[in-house]
């Protein structure tokens, strides 16, 4: 059974891992291109990345991933599958509910995300937690995962909320991985992707930036969010220059 157990610690870190090491060295190498060519798309932050801090991101990042990857076989192992809602063929729900899980997952992980960060960011909890992450002010795609272990098992505890009140099958799961972690490390890009009006439009102001997220960072303050901004949009956390920062911050020169 022990041995059980390791195995599928195992088999979750190198999954985790090799999403990750794929998903964050594509942002990377577009990182690199983009600040080797000056001018073509600004970054968010004047100020460089220096190879120390991102040294520092990936020997921390090593250690927040062995625990995200172990707690839920952890879970398993203690009886947890018979809570959690999943369901092995997707004829059961059909295809249009295959999609909304995945959609019901996002709205989930954000929701979840949202208050555990803001609990994280109070003054007796921040250092235990959180500053470790918050030692990058300048992000770059390796300091997604830069978190300290107290911190990964916080962050690990939203899949298993989400497994335990949304059915979902094993590819949906996948998908939901996959997703999760390309958002997670877009809005740590230290670049915009999103067009220009996007803080404007009438669905894309509900939506989490990569500019948000960068000012949180610089300031510790605000835009706690994943995936959208409906919590910090009705609980008054979206920083109050939002929508003027994004429009004037990291789009290319040409545009003015």
């Amino acid at each position: 059974m022990h041995h059980h157990l390791l195995s599928r610690i195992l088999f979750n870190l190198q999954q985790t891992a090799l999403y990750y090491v794929v998903i964050a060295g594509l942002f990377f190498a577009l990182w690199l291109w983009w600040r080797a060519r000056s001018g073509n798309r600004q970054a968010l932050q004047k100020k460089p990345v220096q190879p120390a801090q991102i040294r520092r991101e990936l020997l921390t990042s090593v250690g927040s991933i062995i625990v995200t990857s172990s707690l839920l076989p952890i879970l398993f192992f203690f009886g947890f599958w018979q809570y959690m809602q999943f369901y092995p063929r997707i004829e059961t729900y059909g295809w249009p509910y295959f999609f909304l899980s995945i959609l019901l997952a996002m709205i989930v992980q954000d929701t979840y995300f949202y208050w555990t960060h803001r609990l994280m960011h109070h003054r007796l909890l921040f250092r235990w937690f959180h500053r470790t992450h918050h030692r990058s002010t300048n992000t770059n795609p390796w300091s997604t995962y830069s978190i300290h272990p107290l911190e990964a098992v916080v962050d690990s505890g939203a899949t298993v909320v989400t497994l335990m009140l949304v059915p979902m099958t094993g590819w949906a799961m996948l998908i939901f991985g996959l997703i999760n972690t390309a958002y997670a490390v877009y809005t740590h890009l230290g670049y915009e992707l999103f067009p220009r009006a996007m803080s404007r439009h009438w669905l894309g102001r509900w939506i989490n930036t990569s500019t948000a997220h960068n000012v949180h960072h610089a300031k510790a303050r605000h835009n706690f969010s994943w995936y959208f901004l409906f919590w910090d949009r009705m609980m008054g956390t979206l920083s109050p220059d939002y929508d003027q920062h994004y429009r004037v911050a990291g789009f290319r020169a040409e545009q003015g």
